[in-house]
């Protein structure tokens, strides 16, 4: 019998893999696969008025909830929030993490992004990518002699180069499941996210008012699915059907990683 698909998602905060692949993560658990979160940060700067241990105990707690949920185990690693960057030191660290778990697959965001955080993720991940396979770096963990699959999940960012859709597959059966998980990560999505972006303190408020907050602003999204994004699922599964998608979840396959496999293919379209 084979060996279980490992996957790891890797995110800079302890939220971010879980709403960026929670309807991969459920197709793949339900599959047998093994999944882990990776966090490179413990998220303590999240936040406009929780600081410190708080803060920290209470996103570890949130995102041990939601990988719960999702069926993965969530490992947290011990940066800083908002400091982040792709040093030797994050490097050695997320290479240890890397090759103590084997993934056969990783995904992870582009290295161009908003967030200084999500980009030294993402240049952290490419600058493991070939020295996993390298004896003399951290000799302390073994090596991998396996190259894995690396995919980055979709962005909107266009400089210096757009994101690309290779392989996409519906999210419209997914929605509650990535409302739950919002849910999961309260202080994100019922205190910070809407004070920060939304500019709308919900200080006060009761947990049932926040979550009507969350279910509005979630309802009022009416999808994800740009140009691109509509090739690939017509590419895939044809146009009758790929104009019935609403939202899609969609990855691009980094150069730096082993080419998808007919087997991880199917686990990332197949639509049983």
């Amino acid at each position: 019998m084979s060996e279980p698909l490992r996957a790891m998602m890797i995110g800079a905060h302890p939220d971010d893999v879980d709403i960026c692949t929670c309807g991969i993560t459920k197709r793949l658990v339900s599959k047998g696969c093994i999944v882990r979160f990776v966090s490179m940060t413990t998220g303590n700067a999240g936040h406009q008025t929780m600081r410190g241990e708080e803060l920290i105990k209470t996103r570890v707690a949130e995102a041990q909830k939601s990988a719960a949920y999702l069926g993965a185990t969530y490992e947290i690693l011990p940066f800083d929030d908002g400091r982040l960057t792709p040093s030797l030191e994050a490097r050695e660290t997320l290479m240890r993490t890397i090759r103590n778990f084997k993934p056969d697959v990783i995904f992870t965001n582009r290295a161009c992004d908003y967030h200084p955080d999500h980009r030294a993720t993402g240049q952290l991940v490419q600058d493991c990518s070939y020295l996993m396979g390298v004896p003399a770096i951290c000799p302390d963990t073994p090596v991998l002699r396996k190259t894995p699959t690396i995919l980055y999940w979709a962005d909107g960012f266009t400089d210096p180069k757009p994101f690309r859709s290779d392989f996409a597959r519906p999210a419209d059966d997914d929605r509650e499941t990535l409302f739950h998980v919002e849910c999961c990560h309260a202080s994100q999505f019922l205190d910070w996210l809407p004070w920060a972006d939304d500019h709308v303190d919900l200080a006060g408020k009761t947990h049932e008012e926040r979550v009507e907050y969350l279910r509005s602003t979630f309802n009022w999204d009416r999808g994800d699915v740009d140009e691109d994004v509509l090739a690939c699922l017509t590419r895939q599964y044809g146009a009758e059907f790929a104009k019935t998608v609403r939202f899609a979840e969609s990855w691009q396959v980094s150069e730096y990683g082993a080419p998808v496999s007919d087997a991880l293919k199917e686990l990332l379209i197949g639509l049983d």
